[in-house]
């Protein structure tokens, strides 16, 4: 049985990373739903922090975002090169 193509849930990732939309792709719910939450809570928090008359945001939601960004990042280029979960998709079926 052939497994789900790395290079779209790759794609997935590097585009749609912050929704978590290559892990849902290849079954990791667990991991797209915490993906999801921590983009939603991080949104949440740069427009609550966010002074509307200086118009300019908070510098340390900004290094979050920062941190956020390299961990989205660093997922996708492990989904392109089948490294830790992006080996095998949530069934176990080895991802080509």
């Amino acid at each position: 049985m052939l497994g789900k193509p790395r290079k779209t849930a790759g794609l997935l990732n590097l585009f749609l990373g912050g929704v978590g939309a290559g892990d849902f792709f290849l079954g990791h719910k667990q991991i797209g739903f915490i993906k999801v939450a921590v983009t939603v809570v991080l949104n949440v928090l740069y427009l609550a922090t966010f002074d509307w008359e200086l118009r300019e945001g908070n510098p340390f939601v900004f290094f979050l975002f920062f941190i956020w960004l390299c961990c989205v990042l660093a997922c996708a280029i492990m989904t392109f090169m089948g490294k830790w979960i992006y080996a095998r998709d949530a069934n176990g079926v080895p991802t080509v």
